[in-house]
């Protein structure tokens, strides 16, 4: 058999094909998934309540949202978009439209570092209202943007039970996750100076126990300062999961970064995008094992006749 045509020169010469192939920048065009997603966080007071921990490190509720959004940064995929917004009082104010993930990495991931709770504009706190104006908000983006509302659902003052917040647009219209950040358990919320500096924490009196501005006469008598609890704040689970079906999102606890990324990733989230996709590994990789069968072969042919002559 001529040398070219043996099994090892074949291999030999594939190789050489294919990583010359490499050369050429090959691409193949392929469907993926991105994603478009507004982030707002809430910069509410309760916020700052530090019942949630990283490891052994407990963080307030807004820098532990702030930690697992920076890794939701890194993981999705380019092509993706992200704005970033912030609510406090009855309404989110958008500080950036969805612009491209990869690109423009360093400004985002900036961007959520310097979230800070010192950005209110507003000492309340009207979830549902927030909730509700930030989905009329997203309808007049392009298609497919999504809300990732980051909150723990403490409204203060507290709703009126007789004077609810309706939802006036379309159930699911606008698709996303209300995601739950905090405790269980009703603990006391700081009392901060401009400097982050705790001095106390806010008490029964310092609140509003009812929505005065809604109540009648007999329920602001009847639940005076001291008798409620509003001082005291926990993650809202049960009123954020109904403010969740009222809206047609989904509802996430924060907790893993893993079950944040299922939920950002699920497929009723993505975006269908014909991608070119560069496949420059996939000629050289396929090179590289004809290199190595080539040997081998040499190798393997060579061994009997050197055992022979021994």
């Amino acid at each position: 058999m001529r040398a070219w045509r043996r099994p090892p020169a074949l291999l030999l010469l594939l190789a050489c094909v294919l990583l010359a192939a490499s050369f050429g920048a090959p691409h193949v065009d392929l469907e993926r998934s991105i994603y478009r997603y507004v982030l707002v966080f809430d910069i509410s007071q309760s916020m700052n309540v530090a019942d949630v921990s990283a490891g052994d490190t407990p963080l307030t509720r807004l820098e532990f949202a702030k930690q697992r959004a920076q890794e939701a940064l890194k993981s999705l995929p380019c092509g993706s978009e992200v704005g970033l917004a912030l609510f406090t009082g009855h309404r989110a104010f958008l500080m950036m439209t969805p612009i491209e993930l990869c690109a423009n990495f360093s400004e985002l991931s900036g961007m959520v570092t310097r979230v800070d709770w010192r950005m209110t504009w507003e000492e309340r706190s009207e979830i549902a209202k927030g909730v509700f104006r930030s989905l009329e908000l997203l309808r007049g983006f392009k298609d497919s943007t999504r809300l990732v509302f980051l909150t723990d659902g403490h409204e203060a003052p507290p709703i009126n039970p007789d004077v609810k917040p309706a939802f006036a647009g379309k159930v699911g219209a606008v698709k996303g996750v209300l995601v739950g950040v905090g405790g269980a358990r009703p603990v006391p919320i700081p009392k901060l100076d401009a400097e982050g500096k705790q001095h106390g924490d806010w008490k029964a009196e310092d609140v509003m126990q009812v929505d005065s501005f809604r109540a009648d006469e007999n329920q602001r008598e009847g639940r005076g300062a001291a008798a409620g609890t509003e001082h005291l704040s926990s993650l809202k689970e049960d009123y954020l999961r109904g403010l969740a079906k009222e809206t047609g999102l989904d509802y996430l606890r924060l907790d893993s970064s893993a079950g944040f990324m299922r939920a950002l990733t699920a497929p009723a989230m993505g975006i269908p995008r014909h991608q070119a996709t560069d496949i420059r590994w996939l000629f050289a990789l396929t090179a590289l094992l004809c290199l190595c069968l080539s040997l081998l072969r040499v190798t393997s042919k060579d061994a009997p006749a050197s055992s022979s002559r021994a």
